[in-house]
């Protein structure tokens, strides 16, 4: 009988525990998350204001570390890396969407897309020009790339952030309530794209999220609540 080699997972936390302050001050943000989230998955993060997700968002990305325990992304041990080697890490292999959408107004569509992957090192300008069309029309906007942000409407906008985040071909995407600042047809279209690209990329989505349209359509929610997880279900 053949044997099935199980996939590593793309980022797995273990026994994570991550405070603020000291003494009476001291708050327990993150307590004891044990969480295994694989590659591919569209994962939902749910909770109210001060559960804990974007301190867990943060630290499974490699922004912040833990107080104590280990997180491993790509096989990797974020706790035994420096700055400059996390920084590594978040440019190459993850993607960021932002609630926001964090486009700089003065430069348009295509430069908002072009300039990260520039200053990533990883493409000469010829080769970040290109990726940067692909990825515009790829997100349903290629004919807007000479527009700023203030020509654009608010789903364009998360277009622009999201093939931002995508066009240096991140295995992980993290997105901080990315349908949260907008009307709930547009919100619907751009967790359309989202899904659409997780389905045809397999890059895993870690998704923070008050909506109840995207926590519905998610294959796996988790909710968070005074910092633990209290419900980790898949449909």
């Amino acid at each position: 009988m053949a044997t099935m080699i199980r996939e590593r997972p793309a980022i797995l936390l273990m026994d994570v525990c991550k405070s603020f302050g000291t003494g009476d001050g001291k708050v327990d943000a993150l307590k004891n998350i044990n969480l295994e989230i694989a590659r591919g998955e569209f994962l939902a993060l749910c909770g109210p204001s001060g559960s804990g997700k974007s301190t867990l968002l943060n630290i499974l990305s490699g922004i912040d570390k833990p107080t104590s325990g280990s997180t491993l992304f790509l096989d990797k041990s974020l706790n035994e890396l420096d700055e400059g080697q996390l920084s590594v890490i978040r440019g190459r292999h993850l993607g960021f969407i932002f609630q926001f959408f964090n486009l700089i107004p003065v430069l348009s569509a295509f430069d908002n897309v072009c300039y990260p992957l520039i200053l990533n090192g990883r493409y000469g300008r010829k080769e970040a020009r290109e990726r940067t069309q692909q990825t515009l029309e790829s997100v349903g906007i290629g004919a807007l790339g000479n527009r700023t942000p203030g020509q654009l409407s608010g789903g364009q906008q998360q277009r622009v952030a999201i093939a931002r985040a995508l066009a240096h071909d991140p295995q992980v995407v993290v997105a901080d309530e990315p349908t949260g600042n907008l009307d709930q047809a547009t919100g619907e279209a751009i967790l359309d794209l989202l899904m659409k690209i997780n389905q045809e990329t397999r890059t895993t989505f870690i998704v923070s999220t008050h909506s109840t349209q995207l926590r519905d359509r998610a294959r796996r929610v988790i909710e968070i609540k005074d910092g633990e997880i209290v419900h980790d279900v898949s449909k």
